[in-house]
């Protein structure tokens, strides 16, 4: 392809990722652009998942990495973020537009590659697919280290849920590092498997950082008589007070339909209201907001225990 040709497929399919790097990131009947979709390409044509939002930011980081693989050097892996993303754990939101790698004795900065200078033991690198990477414990104690509690924790998270990894396992990875060990120690006792989506652990991360104490994750509700109410994403251990997490998944992952879990959760919200407990209904972008966080806090104070 030519030059123009180039522009003009920038304008229709394809996608500059870096400086005379490109990707394939969408299907196209432009027979001009067959070349770049057909079976005899370089690599098998597979195109980034698109979603409408921020996740696309996370989704085109990926064929960054991918452009790096035939870079790396002897001994180089992927790490932080770039070797979470091979394992299979995304950010809860965007947090680097760089390729990430660990590269002994060298390191930079540049505008889509952070090379960290430190030594990975051959015990904390394995290989996914054609990828060299940190272990899942190395590469979750890295960002722990490395990134703030509001990526951290989701990713922890998420990794404890599905069962690749564990507390301990985390926690003896995280006592070989010197600097950067109480954040990262922080993030690992917020994380939690009880956490069902990545959201609930941006919760939990924001309890910590209005200091409000006491946030039960997962907790099944019953009124004085015994009767169950249903189970709630938060319940404060003394208080009649619960906050729920209303993400894209709660209603649109729902096997009835967005309208039927609307219903549902109003009927159940009603009743634990009816029942004497104050709920707070957050959604995504109350976890970027205070005026929720400092609500339940001044709720809190001004509440006593349920009797």
């Amino acid at each position: 392809m030519t030059d123009d040709d180039v522009r003009r497929a920038q304008q229709c399919c394809l996608r500059r990722i870096r400086r005379g790097h490109y990707a394939v990131v969408s299907p196209c009947n432009s027979p001009q652009h067959a070349v770049l979709h057909s079976p005899g390409a370089a690599e098998p044509i597979s195109y980034p998942k698109t979603f409408g939002d921020i996740r696309d930011r996370t989704e085109n980081l990926k064929p960054l990495i991918r452009s790096r693989l035939l870079e790396l050097h002897s001994g180089d892996v992927y790490s932080h973020i770039s070797a979470a993303l091979i394992h299979g754990i995304r950010p809860p939101f965007p947090a680097t537009d760089q390729a990430e790698i660990i590269r002994t004795g060298y390191h930079e900065n540049f505008p889509t590659l952070r090379i960290y200078d430190r030594t990975v033991p051959l015990t904390d690198r394995t290989t996914v697919g054609d990828y060299a990477v940190t272990g899942l414990s190395r590469t979750l104690s890295d960002i722990a280290h490395d990134y703030p509690l509001e990526i951290s924790v989701p990713m922890i998270s998420e990794a404890l849920r599905v069962g690749n990894i564990s507390k301990p396992e985390l926690l003896e990875q995280m006592k070989i590092r010197r600097r950067g060990c109480r954040v990262a120690q922080q993030g690992l006792a917020l994380s939690d498997p009880l956490h069902e989506s990545q959201g609930e652990s941006l919760c939990a991360v924001k309890f910590h950082r209005f200091s409000i104490a006491d946030m039960i994750p997962q907790v099944a509700v019953h009124d004085r008589t015994g009767k169950f109410l249903g189970r709630c994403d938060f319940k404060h251990a003394r208080l009649p007070l619960i906050v729920e997490f209303h993400g894209l998944g709660k209603y649109y992952l729902n096997e009835n339909g967005p309208d039927r879990a609307s219903k549902d959760n109003h009927a159940r919200h009603m009743r634990l209201a009816n029942a004497g407990f104050a709920v707070f209904n957050l959604v995504w972008a109350d976890l970027f907001r205070s005026d929720m966080f400092s609500a339940i806090k001044k709720h809190i104070a001004e509440s006593r225990p349920h009797r």
